[in-house]
């Protein structure tokens, strides 16, 4: 433990030229006092690492000094896939093999490609998650993956649309984070299926192994799961009559697949538009957030529901704002 926790101090004093005390010791997850000890260890075997005191000090590596001992485990490969997604890494319980995996790269690097590294690491940043948005509970998703990991066949229990819980027994094939949203895609009884990981209650793992297709290509997979899933979802046409400024907006509450339905350019104000929503609920919702400047034309049930919301709204509100 001690060996691969001094090989870490080495390699990060290797990235980053120096450190402070403080740093290392979150990076390593130990005290400062143990950061000492073990910077004293790999002096003593003849490391030239140097250590100052002051507000610019911390330990640093003298004349150039690189290792090789950069060697990557296997588990640390894997977590490769998520470089540049920390977060999600961290869900999946990968965290910490991501973190060696990320040290040792950068370790590896030397002269112009360090710096490139460095440069294209300042300028661009990941954030799969949407605007506004606090993340849904995933209590089972690092029990899905170690399955997915693992290669193993599953129990889960998961909560239906109807709010019903059902029993599945699956195959595990693989994880996609989405907008946010953590969806597993799996194998039930021979066809795909589709599951949203929050819905998921609990993860039995079996002692099968997955029956996983020869061909199977976890990408292309979800972008079908996606289309279908879109698809099934559009449950009701809505037509509006909408101010050209709030297109923005009504986009806003559409599915993806509803985007096109809106004109690119501004003929006439306002504009006449049909739109997909994925239930009434939602569209009575969404549109009712648009005020005055849309009017919904059909179908007819959810004007006639938002004519009668509104006007129970404006009961609220009586002429010369009296109150009470």
């Amino acid at each position: 433990m001690r060996a691969s926790r001094m090989m870490s101090l080495l390699l990060h004093l290797q990235v980053r030229g120096q450190a402070t005390g403080a740093e290392l010791a979150r990076l390593l997850e130990v005290s400062e006092r143990t950061v000492q000890r073990d910077a004293e260890a790999l002096a003593a075997s003849g490391v030239p690492i140097r250590s100052t005191r002051g507000p610019a000090g911390g330990y640093r590596l003298d004349g150039g000094y690189r290792t090789r001992l950069t060697g990557m485990g296997l588990d640390e490969a894997g977590a490769l896939a998520f470089l540049g997604l920390a977060g999600p890494a961290d869900d999946l319980g990968l965290g910490s093999l991501l973190e060696g995996a990320r040290v040792k790269l950068w370790a590896g690097l030397t002269g112009a490609a360090r710096d490139r590294a460095m440069s294209t690491a300042a300028r661009f940043h990941l954030d799969p998650v949407r605007f506004f948005g606090t993340p849904e509970p995933v209590p089972c998703l690092s029990a899905l993956a170690r399955a997915v990991w693992s290669d193993r066949r599953a129990r889960i229990v998961y909560t239906v649309r109807s709010g019903e819980t059902a029993t599945r027994e699956i195959d595990p094939l693989g994880l996609v984070l989405a907008a946010g949203v953590w969806y597993l895609v799996a194998l039930r009884d021979g066809a795909r299926r589709t599951y949203r990981v929050s819905r998921v209650r609990s993860v039995d793992e079996l002692p099968a192994p997955v029956r996983r297709p020869h061909d199977f290509d976890l990408a292309e997979t979800w972008t079908a799961a996606r289309a279908e899933l879109e698809r099934e979802r559009t449950a009701v046409e809505v037509t509006l009559r909408i101010a050209a400024h709030a297109l923005g907006r009504l986009r806003e509450t559409l599915p993806v697949h509803g985007h096109d339905r809106l004109p690119a350019t501004i003929a006439a104000d306002p504009v006449e538009v049909t739109v997909p929503y994925e239930s009434v609920e939602w569209a009575f919702t969404a549109l009712l957030g648009l005020g005055a400047a849309v009017e919904v034309l059909g179908p007819p049930r959810l004007r006639e529901r938002i004519a009668a919301e509104l006007r129970a709204a404006a009961g609220h509100y009586p002429a010369g704002g009296a109150t009470g």
